[in-house]
């Protein structure tokens, strides 16, 4: 739960559950509210392939990956920014089952070949996973360009003046708390919304 404070037209955005309300800014701009409703479970036959892998992946990583290779996979989380190495060997794991499914002509064969232990699995890179980085990277170079910007600190310091003028910064409204990002606080505290500047 926040308020953004750089809402382009002044006015706070906010996001998140709120009780059992979900809101959400639409690709377009549109605040949404919405109850929250339980996802629904199809239980496809490709699904419970899926997971029937993910499940031996687990019972191989519980197995053996754990206590023969966990520094490898460890190494790997650390340089592909994974969390840790439980997650870069299951990421790698259902890549190369799909890849071989396609490669041996079947599920079960696919299956056998990455659950038998004497195959050595090493990490693998997802296309996706390479695409997604690259566009991140893309995103974060012109966010911090626009954060530079004229126009954007006159956004900032106006959307403030309206947070402030409403009553919002300071104190608490409907369980918020307002949050700003905390290398541009020097910046809020000498606009004198927060006090002590």
């Amino acid at each position: 739960m926040a308020i953004l404070l750089e809402g382009c037209d002044g006015a706070p955005v906010i996001w998140g559950r709120l009780g059992e309300f979900i809101i959400q800014r639409t690709s377009r701009g549109r605040m949404v509210i919405r109850r929250y409703k339980q996802p629904a479970n199809p239980r496809t036959e490709l699904q419970q392939l899926n997971r029937n892998a993910f499940r031996e992946g687990l019972s191989r990583w519980t197995l053996h990956e754990k206590s023969h290779r966990k520094a490898y996979w460890d190494d790997v989380a650390a340089k592909k920014g994974f969390r840790d190495g439980y997650r870069a060997f299951m990421s790698s794991f259902m890549m190369i089952y799909q890849r071989k499914v396609r490669e041996l002509g079947g599920v079960s064969q696919g299956l056998l070949w990455v659950t038998n232990t004497t195959n050595t699995l090493s990490y693998e890179e997802s296309p996706s996973r390479i695409d997604r980085e690259k566009r991140n990277e893309l995103m974060i170079s012109k966010v911090m360009k626009w954060r530079e910007s004229w126009l954007f600190h006159h956004q900032l310091k106006s959307s403030l003046d309206y947070l402030s003028g409403r009553g919002w910064l300071g104190r608490m409204r409907y369980n918020l708390l307002p949050q700003a990002d905390s290398s541009k606080e020097w910046e809020i505290l000498s606009l004198g919304l927060l006090g002590g500047g």
